[in-house]
């Protein structure tokens, strides 16, 4: 590998080995993205940007990457492409309900396509064309596990066939692994605290309607439970909708 491949080297990595070399460099892109997750704790947007620029960096032979994750309702959704090229391609194989991406989402845990002329014509006859048309040749989809089944994939592209070799894969999967751990923790920190906030106006609003009837807690919380149901919206969304009511100084609580 050259110092153009997985970055720069400092002097004293180049007397090493090129697995050594790969390996230090992947320490260091790890290491990296961690201490930067450390300081942006929960932002989805700015991890899976880490995911795809560390990959570049790291994955030899792959000149473009991107993460799809699956979204509500089955649809996968592009982030942070590298590209205008990858958020097609993402966006092609959602659109047309196959490709690479979406087999290593749904079905397997890795799908690599060697040669797209060859055996991506026969796989996923309405993408490879596409894909070969904008110049990929060769692409590997690894599949990032969350709780309850896979979160998305992390897919990595090459111009050229048959350029994923062992090492390359072996590479890319720790990195894949690393990724999908880092994201999942990334995902629980981000429902947490949606949960957080959930509980708060929830609190809030009870408190409100403690205040103007005089009531328990226990039945501040009948009384938001029964508005939820009546209206056929969450109890955070009724909670929220008196909160801001009583904010602005006008309207009324729910009535029990």
């Amino acid at each position: 590998m050259t110092a153009d491949e997985d970055g720069p080297l400092r002097s004293d990595d180049r007397d090493l080995p090129v697995a050594e070399r790969v390996g230090a460099r992947l320490a260091e892109v790890l290491d990296t993205a961690a201490r930067e997750l450390l300081t942006r704790d929960g932002d989805i947007e700015h991890l899976l940007g880490l995911i795809v620029a560390g990959a570049l960096s790291t994955v030899p032979h792959v000149g473009r990457a991107g993460v799809s994750l699956v979204e509500r309702r089955g649809t996968v959704t592009s982030y942070a492409p590298s590209d205008a090229v990858v958020a097609e391609l993402d966006g092609l194989q959602d659109s047309l309900g196959e490709g690479p991406c979406r087999d290593s989402i749904f079905d397997e845990e890795r799908v690599l396509v060697e040669d797209m002329a060859a055996t991506g014509e026969q796989r996923w006859p309405r993408f490879a064309p596409a894909a070969l048309e904008r110049g990929v040749a060769a692409m590997c989809s690894f599949q990032l596990f969350a709780q309850e089944g896979s979160a998305g994939a992390l897919n990595l592209y090459a111009d050229t066939a048959h350029a994923f070799d062992e090492s390359s894969l072996n590479i890319a999967s720790l990195f894949a692994s690393h990724a999908a751990i880092a994201l999942h923790g990334t995902q629980r920190a981000a429902g947490l605290d949606i949960a957080l906030r959930s509980r708060d106006v929830i609190g809030q609003a009870k408190g409100i309607l403690i205040e103007r009837f005089t009531l328990s807690e226990e039945q501040a919380f009948a009384m938001l439970s029964r508005s939820s149901q009546q209206t056929n919206l969450k109890l955070h969304a009724v909670a929220e909708w008196l909160v801001g009511e009583a904010t602005r100084g006008r309207g009324g609580p729910p009535t029990p």
